[in-house]
């Protein structure tokens, strides 16, 4: 029985990395700023990586041969020029102690920086001797103009919640206003229409109290043409008592009747 060889065809089945989910390019900026009593000072930040504190070696460079590393620290210190100068939030200064060989040029140590993020390094030398001048001279200055600028910074901040404040109070006395001027508005519908059944309750009472008048008038005739007719017939004031007691009755009457109307 023959046997039948497969023949499989191999291939590399590692995935291909997609350029778009490789990191950002570094794009590394930095200073050293002074080497005085055997410290070193200095600043270093990654603008495409702004959160990043960057990795600082020092290094000795020679002459015919490797540099020396001197020390290694992390770019990671606050300092308020840095921040009011818009490198990141200001933490970004580093700081090392070196002890440089007997002999060494302290102007040959340099800042090797790399970035955590893409592995990137730059290289940062110190400044001339004219440019350290300046920097002394403007050092100070610069300091100053930076803390102004942040004095100037929470002065925006401050006007701006003022600003915020003032507008809500305004917006709300708006509100205020325009209430107080729908409750003006309703107790004056109110008002008139009370005022109209007042009006209309006194035209009612007068219509009844001129009714009440006529009525008195026709009574006080017709009791007198009682009385003539009665002292006619009887020649003499035979009635007069009888019309007298007619007449009270009549005026007791008339006198609860107009009560009762103007009460109710």
């Amino acid at each position: 029985m023959s046997a039948t060889a497969k023949i499989v065809e191999l291939r590399d089945t590692t995935p291909v990395a997609d350029p778009l989910d490789a990191p950002q390019a570094a794009a590394i900026v930095g200073h050293i700023d002074a080497l005085q009593g055997g410290r070193v000072f200095g600043w270093a930040w990654d603008g495409n990586h702004p959160a990043d504190r960057l990795e600082v070696e020092l290094r000795l460079e020679r002459d015919g041969g490797p540099p020396e590393t001197l020390a290694r620290v992390a770019a990671d210190r606050p300092r308020p020029d840095l921040a009011g100068g818009g490198i990141g939030d200001g933490a970004h200064a580093f700081e090392a102690e070196v002890i440089l060989p007997e002999g060494a040029d302290p102007s040959r140590v340099v800042a090797v920086v790399r970035s955590p993020s893409t592995g990137e390094t730059a290289t940062f030398a110190q400044p001339n001797p004219e440019d350290q001048r300046l920097d002394r001279l403007l050092g100070p200055h610069l300091h100053r103009i930076g803390e102004r600028i942040d004095a100037l910074r929470r002065d925006q901040r401050q006007l701006a919640a003022a600003q915020q404040t003032i507008g809500r109070l305004l917006r709300d006395a708006g509100e205020g206003v325009t209430a107080l001027r729908a409750d003006a508005a309703r107790l004056e519908t109110s008002d008139g229409e009370r005022s109209d059944a007042l009006a209309e309750s006194v035209r009612e009472l007068s219509e009844r109290v001129g009714g009440l008048e006529v009525f008195l008038m026709r009574m006080d005739q017709s009791l007198r043409g009682l009385d003539s007719a009665s002292a006619e017939k009887t020649g003499g004031a035979g009635w007069s008592p009888l019309l007298t007691v007619l007449g009270s009755t009549a005026g007791a009457f008339l006198a609860v009747l107009v009560g009762w109307l103007v009460l109710h």
